[in-house]
């Protein structure tokens, strides 16, 4: 390749680099929005996985917006589908209240209204996921992002690739609870009745 393709290809790539980074603010709402488009999410939590006053918890998670859950952690384990829910205890699953259960539906409009109120946005630099080379945002928010239950400061790891987020941590303004999302975009979430 001529030193002038080479130069021009430099160019491009450092241009198509700032361009993609030209506003911090749109990434970071674009990529939560990603997350609505794509109709839920799938991953791997830890810390208040649902949400301030409840205990913290390590665990994997599928979520089909607005109303299908699947939670399993060492604690808990459960699935809320529709109008139905139930609970494993000892390996057997039992039909359960869904009123019961730490988290039952996703609110769409609330959640398009936590990523509008997305503000103070700055990129905090590089990093490298399990899935992908990322940028690292900071933000603070007001409401439930996907993902994420608490108002407050909150980090996200977004894929250079696609922009897809990889990895949320957010921490509650009025508490030390803290929750740390690794999403899995190699898998589709998936919600069904449990088979005794």
């Amino acid at each position: 390749m001529s030193r002038f393709l080479k130069r021009l290809c430099f160019a491009f790539c450092l241009s198509a680099t700032s361009v993609a980074h030209a506003d911090p603010r749109s990434d970071v709402q674009h990529a939560f929005s990603s997350i609505l488009d794509a109709g839920g999410f799938r991953g791997h939590a830890q810390g208040n996985v649902f949400g301030p006053g409840l205990p913290a918890l390590a665990g994997e998670v599928d979520v089909l917006f607005p109303d299908r859950i699947h939670a399993r952690t060492d604690e808990i384990e459960f699935i809320a589908l529709g109008n139905r829910a139930w609970i494993s205890t000892f390996g057997f699953w039992t039909p359960a209240d869904r009123s019961m259960l730490p988290v039952t539906a996703f609110d769409m409009a609330a959640m398009r209204r936590a990523i509008a109120a997305i503000r103070d946005v700055r990129i905090e630099g590089t990093a490298r996921t399990q899935q992908c080379a990322s940028h690292v945002y900071h933000f603070s928010t007001t409401g439930r992002l996907p993902a994420a239950g608490a108002d407050g400061e909150l980090r996200a790891w977004l894929c250079d690739g696609n922009g897809r987020p990889a990895r949320l941590e957010a921490a509650a303004s009025n508490s030390a609870e803290k929750l740390v999302f690794d999403f899995d975009w190699t898998h589709r979430p998936e919600v069904r009745a449990p088979q005794d």
